[in-house]
């Protein structure tokens, strides 16, 4: 075993990194930069695994005996295994289901067709789109909702805290996200969920970094401390528990970029006693979502692939076409993968508003830990990454046929490379980069666009709005969807069928 290096100090980590590259790695904090889903130049990811790793590199016997101790490992609790008829797209734990509703890690008190379901999935939207700002202001107001009742469960509510914190990006969030998770944080303890500790650590020293105070060699050290927590003597990584049931990407994400922190204060003459890269590939095999590739099971991954397969095939109007977005050549692509992932969502929230949500839609935030418009918006990235280039689509319609095709060529690929392929591009997805001054104005242009969609489809006034609305609302009330009904989602017949 080679002998333990000095631990990587902030200067170090700075000249090495944050000077040269000009790029961090994080969910965005506008301190640092801006996450851009268009970025073409991107660093390699940590991640090796591959699909002779998944299937003949392991021990799946001795993975099967771990995942036997797990409470929530595939094998006992199906969580995919759903019958195939289209009655089951009701609510959770209806006759209809093949699993028990208190096998969904994350549910809600609040009812189909609320305002506070509403205003989740416009903070959800929100998120994914990078209007941070709107997003944290949701979040908070969820997570207020959330401590005050008392039929909502821990879990539940610690998952809308990681959420907000993930989009506190300007000082002012930034504190109030801090005084969050410490509110947060001793119910996590008493309740002995020590399977968060990791994150919860890594989300305080993330938001205390975006603080006016903020000093940043303080935040590197934490981070360093944080990745040397759960590094074992031996430098294998210790056992993270399992907290969902397919794979936490939050705490990947987090290993994922406390590595990136913790190498870069090495150097040649210094070099780190641990590959990270072995690391984040040993926390990889550990989670649940191993099993499904073992027994073949289906898995929300797939099965959202699917179902953005059926819905780009059914011809839905394509969002945002009455809008003044001009995009140049350079940010083309980028608006065509916006309107794709704005499309499939408005069809996913028609579904969920009528009671009939898609059963990936049910079981990702279960499964994965992050909330569906994360996972759409991500594998929307990837189906028009499988297309061709942005100055082959001239319509709408050529937009949608070569979005589908993309999305058959993803169900082309075998689970393990499918997989490979999501936490890749979920990597990806999650750079921070420097944008362009081009960049910075097409990206106001759109951000209005937006937030007058999610306005218009939910029927809701955001808390900071679109241009020609009212400039902020800081304070505004939920809007009271139950008293409007559900007449603005008039839907196609076809769509009852939907899966």
């Amino acid at each position: 075993m080679a002998a333990k290096c000095d631990p990587p100090t902030a200067q170090c980590w700075t000249d090495s990194l944050y000077l040269k590259s000009k790029r961090q790695y994080g969910y965005r904090f506008e301190k640092w930069g801006v996450r851009k889903y268009n970025s073409g130049d991107r660093k390699a990811p940590l991640i090796s695994l591959s699909p002779t790793d998944i299937h003949e590199g392991m021990n799946f016997a001795d993975i099967g005996a771990d995942f036997d101790r797990e409470p929530r490992s595939f094998s006992q609790h199906p969580l995919l295994d759903l019958p195939d008829t289209d009655a089951i797209m009701t609510t959770p734990g209806s006759d209809n289901m093949d699993y028990e509703a208190t096998e969904l890690l994350i549910q809600y008190p609040w009812t189909t067709g609320s305002a506070e379901e509403a205003n989740k999935l416009a903070a959800d939207f929100l998120a994914a789109m990078l209007d941070d700002k709107n997003a944290f202001a949701l979040y908070s107001r969820l997570h207020n909702i959330l401590w005050s009742n008392s039929q909502s469960s821990p879990k539940t509510r610690e998952f809308i805290a990681i959420s907000c914190a993930r989009v506190a990006g300007k000082p002012d969030n930034a504190c109030s996200a801090r005084e969050l998770l410490e509110r947060e944080w001793p119910q996590t303890s008493e309740a002995g969920r020590s399977e968060s500790q990791f994150v919860l650590s890594m989300l305080k020293a993330y938001v205390g970094s975006h603080q006016e105070d903020s000093d940043e060699s303080t935040f590197i050290n934490q981070v360093n401390h944080n990745v040397r927590q759960v590094i074992s003597d031996d430098r294998s990584l210790l056992r993270i528990p399992h907290k969902y049931s397919a794979i936490d990407l939050v705490t990947f994400f987090f290993l994922n970029y406390g590595f990136e922190i913790y190498d870069n204060g090495f150097d040649k003459s210094n070099p780190p006693d641990v590959t990270t890269e072995h690391l984040l590939n040993e926390f990889i095999k550990r989670q649940p979502f191993m099993e499904t590739l073992r027994h073949d099971y289906p898995s929300p991954l797939r099965r959202c692939v699917e179902w953005c397969e059926e819905q780009l095939g059914l011809n839905h109007p394509v969002a945002l076409q009455d809008t003044p977005v001009q995009p140049s050549p350079d940010m083309r692509c980028w608006w065509h993968n916006i309107r794709i992932f704005c499309t499939l969502w408005g069809v996913m929230t028609q579904l969920v508003r009528a009671n009939r949500a898609p059963d990936w839609y049910i079981q990702c935030e279960s499964a994965f830990g992050i909330p569906p418009s994360e996972l759409l918006v991500t594998l929307s990235w990837m189906i028009r990454a499988e297309t061709t280039t942005a100055g082959d689509i001239i319509s709408d319609a050529d937009l949608l046929e070569h979005a589908a095709d993309g999305a058959s060529n993803l169900l082309e690929l075998d689970d393990s490379k499918l997989w490979i392929t999501f936490l890749d591009k979920f990597t990806w997805m999650n750079e921070l980069v420097s944008p362009g001054e081009d960049e910075k104005s097409f990206e106001t242009l759109v951000q209005d666009q937006l937030r007058k969609y999610v306005s218009e489809v939910l029927r809701i006034q955001l808390p900071y709005q679109a241009g020609n609305q009212l400039t902020s609302v800081p304070g505004t009330d939920f809007c009271d969807l139950t008293q409007q009904g559900l007449g603005g989602f008039d839907m196609p017949s076809q769509m009852v069928f939907f899966r």
